[in-house]
């Protein structure tokens, strides 16, 4: 159902911003008591279907240097994608630990590994909900920003609902990391599968 009533979104801020891959336009929105980036190359939103990435914040892996997750790569791989097609926008939101928090990240993943079971699980079994995020934000910024059509880079179908349910049209391209740049992705695309994620078969050994 597509949703005809939503918070407002306000632009707070816009800034140029160099990075390794050139220059990029950072804004900063915020949608009910909720602060998203958008990082966004070239003018994007005249793309028929422009490439677009919600991404959410990754302590670990962005910060510490983690592979237990492709949050990094994941990253990385879209802005090369964007920054090559000269058009795109990736939207950040601050969700760490699926949106459970650090500590809760810093838990589960301890008993995870003493227990041979999912992030997912261990985030249960403490208390906490599997995965807490909402993507209505960054759809309700796309949809004020005047988005129909986007291509999504993602493997994640949380993510592809939100925007349909906003009325946006959703082309959707998986970003998988090659196992080269991580041998632990395997079974991490194994466990992701198992929770209903896109991930493309050849990644996922015996799924």
């Amino acid at each position: 159902m597509i949703q005809t009533s939503l918070p407002a979104v306000d632009m707070m801020f816009r800034r140029e911003l160099s990075t390794q891959l050139g220059k990029w336009t950072e804004t900063l929105f915020r949608y009910a008591d909720e602060d998203i980036v958008v990082l966004s190359v070239g003018n994007w939103l005249e793309a028929d279907a422009p490439l677009i990435r919600i991404h959410s914040t990754c302590f670990a892996a962005h910060y510490l240097g983690s592979i237990e997750c492709d949050c990094r790569e994941q990253l990385e791989i879209t802005m090369e994608l964007i920054s090559d097609a000269g058009a795109g926008a990736i939207l950040f939101l601050d969700q760490d630990g699926r949106a459970n928090g650090h500590l809760a990240l810093m838990r589960a993943a301890v008993y995870a590994a003493e227990n041979s079971c999912s992030q997912a699980d261990a985030y249960r079994t403490l208390g906490y909900s599997p995965d807490s995020r909402s993507f209505a934000g960054a759809a309700a910024i796309l949809k004020s920003l005047g988005a129909t059509t986007v291509t999504l880079a993602t493997n994640n179908p949380e993510k592809i609902r939100a925007l349909t349910d906003v009325g946006i049209n959703v082309n959707r391209r998986r970003v998988v990391a090659p196992e080269s740049a991580n041998p632990r992705l395997t079974d991490y695309y194994r466990l992701k599968a198992t929770e209903g994620h896109h991930v493309e078969p050849e990644h996922i050994d015996g799924i």
